[in-house]
């Protein structure tokens, strides 16, 4: 599948592509879970998710009636949820993935304020029947046993250090690459590679371009030699 020109990507909510070899490429957040609802091939999943924001928010929580229509939702009306951006946004995606079954266990590498601050609430994963684990490194992350399938949930804004509005303070280069080349083994064992740009998150427009374009085609790699 062509891959994007990276030098001219814009700011576009409804942006979604598919790259080949299980990689998928947005900038709003959410569509990661209509990718993983389309392309679902088992019925449960483990996540692991990367990101500078833990992005657990649970919207559907005293809404009964929406939360009963996430459940018995088809992957086609997932989609249409995920089309509304209300209760599904680019912060509350997961959890409805674990509500309904598709995500049974998720790994964290997040860097937004302490560790756990914002993942997902014991008593929701509870009554869920699932679990999550915190990751302080990627050395530590790449070290998870994973027995089953995967899928590898990345946002670009992990690489920006400042919390300020389209503004940046990205990560030198090497230091992404290090990174990159640390999580190299779970990349290649994901069935689903689902990258979130992010634009103002990331950075200024051109930041995100410069990322996207730096570690887009590495991913690609990574999966085309597995």
């Amino acid at each position: 599948m062509p891959v994007p020109d990276f030098a001219a990507l814009i700011e576009d909510p409804a942006y979604l592509a598919s790259l080949g070899y299980g990689v998928w490429l947005m900038d709003d957040h959410r569509w990661a879970l209509k990718v993983w609802e389309t392309e679902r091939r088992h019925d449960h999943y483990t996540l692991v998710h990367a990101d500078y924001h833990w992005d657990g928010c649970y919207d559907f929580h005293e809404q009964p009636d929406a939360e009963a229509q996430l459940v018995a939702a088809s992957s086609a009306e997932v989609a249409t949820l995920v089309a509304a951006d209300d209760l599904i946004r680019y912060d509350s995606f997961i959890a409805p993935a674990v509500k309904r079954g598709l995500v049974h266990t998720i790994h964290f590498y997040c860097l937004q304020h302490g560790m756990g601050d914002d993942a997902l609430d014991e008593n929701f994963l509870h009554s869920c029947g699932a679990r999550q684990f915190l990751h302080a490194s990627p050395g530590d992350l790449v070290k998870v046993a994973i027995d089953g399938p995967m899928i590898f949930d990345f946002c670009l804004d992990l690489f920006n250090r400042s919390d300020k509005w389209a503004e940046g303070d990205l990560w030198p280069d090497a230091e992404i690459l290090t990174f990159l080349e640390t999580i190299r083994p779970l990349i290649r064992q994901a069935e689903l590679v689902t990258v979130s740009m992010s634009f103002n998150y990331s950075g200024t427009a051109a930041d995100t371009r410069h990322l996207t374009g730096l570690v887009v085609p590495r991913l690609l790699t990574y999966r085309s030699d597995a």
